[in-house]
C-alpha cells in the first residue's frame, strides 16, 4: 500500500477521529486534513508548479509545513527538504536550490488576522517562487523521492536520495521498535527537514494516525509548557535540548519513550534524565543515508540503554571490520548521492560503510566509539577526538567539549585544538584548561589549543557544527 491509500485508510478510522495536528498556534484535526490538501494542490497547480517538478520546500515545524508535506508524499512528489531562511523576505539568506529544481516553496507564518480561515487560503502560508526556469536534467527520475542535504559537517555536503516506499519501511520500522499507536501523542521538537525529525518520527506518528504536537525552535519554557498542555507520550529529542530539559524540568513524566540521537548523551546527563521521563530514555542510532538503524527498546534494561544503541532495526544488518568500523545493510537505506545538478555521484551500495567506530559489548549492543575520521596520528599514536573530549569534561567547570584538527602542523603532527563551553559561574581560563588537561592526558593527546565559547555552534540535527569549529581554528 502507498502512502496515499495508506493515510486516507488511517484518516478515517473511529480512534484517529479526534486526532489532531498542531503547533501551538494552528490546529487541524484528522478529518480536516483532506480538504486542506486539495486547496494545497490547486493553488501549487496556479502557481505553475507540474506534477513532475521535484520541488524544493523550506520548511518548519508548523502546521502548514506538515500538511505541504502530507501532500508531496500523497502525491507522489519529488521534493527536497531545505531549513527554513532566518529571513523569509532577505534574498540574502535564502539556503541555495538545486539547479534541477524549478520551485521553491516556502512556509510562511500565518498572520493573526488569517488565522480564521486559513483552511481555504493556501497563499496565507505558502510561497511559490520560480528559481531556474530551465532546470537540469537529473540522471534518474526524481518522481516518488524525497531529498535531503547532508550537513556537512565533516566535508562537502552531498544531496542524499531516499525513495518514499524506503522512507515509509523505515518509519514502520520506527512505528514497531517503539510501539506507536493512535493513541499516542506525539511531541517533535526537532526539524522535521531534517531525517531524524521527518523519517524517525514525524512519519511514524502519521503512520498510525497519533496527535502531533510540532514545537518550531523549541527551548525550555516552551517545552516544558506544551508538556503541561500536550501530554505527550513519545518525544524524539537532542543530546542539546535534553541538557536544557535538565536545567528545568523538575517533575518526572512516565513516557512510553524519550529517544535521543546525534551527539551521543553525556553518562551523566542520560542518568539525571532517565527517571525525569519514567525510566524510557534510549538512544538511537542513524545518519541521513540511512534513517532509523539500531536503538535499544524502551523497557530494556538500564546498562543496555545508557551505554548502547541496543540492536537493529527489523531487517537491517550491522558488521565490524577488523579495524572496528561498523557497515549497515539496510533494507531501507538511501538510493545513493546526487550533485546539485542531478547526476550522481554515489549509488548504494549493499552494505554502508557508516564511517563511525564501535565494538560489541558482552550485552550484545554495540557501542558506538566516535567518528573514524575524528582520529588522527600524533607522534605515531592514534589519537581519537572523541577520547580527548570525554577526558576535557572531567574538569570540574567544564559544560562540553568539542575537539578539531587545527589548521597546520607542529612537531608532533596535525594541530589538536579544543573547543570548551563552561558551566555557570565558571571562571576557568584557557590556560588552566590546559593545563589541567596535561595532567589527564598522555602528551601527544594534549591539545595545542584551547579556545572558550559561550555556546557550541550546532547543526538542525542535533550534532555540533565540526565544520564551523575547524574555521576558528586559524592557521
Amino acid at each position: 500500500m502507498n502512502f496515499a491509500d495508506h493515510f486516507a485508510q488511517i484518516s478515517s478510522t473511529a480512534s484517529v477521529q479526534a486526532n489532531f495536528l498542531t503547533d501551538g498556534r494552528i490546529t487541524c484535526h484528522y478529518p480536516e486534513i483532506a480538504a486542506v490538501l486539495r486547496t494545497i494542490g490547486r493553488y501549487l497547480a496556479e502557481q505553475g508548479v507540474h506534477p513532475d517538478d521535484c520541488l524544493a520546500v523550506e520548511c518548519s515545524n508548523t502546521v502548514p509545513g506538515a500538511l505541504l508535506l502530507i501532500h508531496l508524499l500523497q502525491q507522489g512528489a519529488g521534493f527536497v527538504l531545505l531549513p527554513p531562511s532566518e529571513n523569509k523576505d532577505a534574498a540574502s539568506t535564502l539556503k541555495p536550490v538545486p539547479q534541477f529544481c524549478r520551485h521553491r516553496v516556502t512556509i510562511l507564518p500565518v498572520r493573526k488576522d488569517n488565522l480564521a480561515d486559513w483552511m481555504q487560503r493556501p497563499e496565507f502560508f505558502l510561497r511559490v517562487e520560480l528559481q531556474n526556469p530551465q532546470p537540469a536534467t537529473p540522471q534518474t527520475n526524481l518522481r516518488n523521492k524525497l531529498l535531503l542535504r547532508t550537513s556537512g559537517s565533516m566535508g562537502t555536503a552531498k544531496i542524499v536520495v531516499h525513495s518514499h516506499d524506503k522512507l515509509l519501511g523505515n518509519a514502520g520500522n520506527c512505528v514497531q521498535k517503539y510501539q506507536f499507536t493512535a493513541q499516542d501523542r506525539v511531541v517533535i521538537p526537532v526539524p522535521i527537514f531534517h531525517f531524524y525529525g521527518f523519517g524517525a518520527e514525524f512519519m511514524p506518528a502519521l503512520l498510525v494516525g497519533a496527535a502531533i504536537d510540532l514545537q518550531e525552535n523549541t527551548n525550555i519554557l516552551k517545552y516544558l509548557d506544551r508538556e503541561r498542555q500536550f501530554q505527550p507520550s513519545i518525544a524524539f529529542v537532542t543530546p542539546n535540548l535534553c541538557e536544557m530539559l535538565l536545567q528545568g524540568k523538575k517533575t518526572p513524566r512516565q513516557y512510553k519513550a524519550m529517544v535521543t540521537s546525534g551527539q551521543r548523551l553525556k553518562e551523566e546527563h542520560f542518568r539525571a534524565l532517565d527517571p525525569l521521563c519514567g525510566h524510557r530514555l534510549v538512544n538511537q542510532y542513524g545518519s541521513t543515508e540511512l534513517g532509523a538503524t539500531a536503538a535499544c527498546n524502551p523497557g530494556d534494561p538500564f546498562e543496555m540503554r545508557l551505554g548502547t544503541i541496543g540492536q537493529p532495526m527489523p531487517g537491517v544488518a550491522l558488521r565490524l571490520d577488523d579495524d572496528g568500523m561498523l557497515y549497515c545493510r539496510h533494507p531501507y537505506g538511501f538510493l545513493g548521492y546526487m550533485d546539485e545538478t542531478g547526476q550522481w555521484l554515489h549509488q548504494a551500495e549493499e552494505w554502508h560503510r557508516t564511517g563511525d567506530l564501535a565494538k560489541t559489548l558482552d550485552s550484545g549492543g554495540i557501542e558506538v566509539i566516535g567518528r573514524a575520521d575524528s582520529s588522527i596520528n600524533r607522534s605515531g599514536y592514534l589519537v581519537l577526538l572523541s577520547d580527548v573530549e570525554r577526558i576535557l569534561e572531567q574538569i570540574d567547570g567544564i559544560a562540553q567539549v568539542a575537539v578539531v584538527v587545527g589548521k597546520g602542523d607542529n612537531i608532533q603532527g596535525q594541530r589538536l585544538v579544543a573547543f570548551c563551553v563552561l558551566q555557570p559561574n565558571s571562571t576557568l581560563t584557557e590556560a588552566q584548561i590546559r593545563l589541567a588537561s596535561s595532567g589527564k592526558l598522555p602528551k601527544y593527546a594534549v591539545p595545542d589549543a584551547v579556545l572558550v565559547l559561550d555556546a557550541m555552534p550546532m547543526l538542525p540535527s542535533g550534532k555540533v557544527d565540526q565544520q564551523a569549529l575547524g574555521n576558528m581554528t586559524g592557521e
